[in-house]
């Protein structure tokens, strides 16, 4: 079993859980974490396990901070939408 250990001032725990779920098909894994990390543990250690976490890392990472810049839009959106459905049904 290999531990990864990741910064949480790095990475949210939304990008570490869900890099994780992802990894499932490849490796079984286990968190903990301590004040200022996470602690992942692999039981397959592999250079293709490295990649394939890293790679979800970066792509849950982008995907929080495209979430960020976008929420009041998107909230502005979906407001819209509701109140449309709700003019069309009063």
């Amino acid at each position: 079993m290999r531990e990864k250990v990741l910064l949480k001032e790095h990475y949210s725990e939304w990008v570490i859980r869900n890099s994780l779920y992802w990894m499932t098909p490849i490796s079984s894994w286990k968190l903990e974490e301590n004040s200022s990390s996470w602690l992942i543990f692999f039981e397959i250690t592999s250079p293709e396990c490295e990649f394939e976490f890293g790679r979800l890392l970066n792509d849950f990472s982008l995907r929080e901070k495209l979430h960020h810049q976008t929420g009041q839009l998107r909230d502005a959106i979906i407001s819209k939408v509701l109140r449309s459905i709700d003019d069309r049904l009063a």
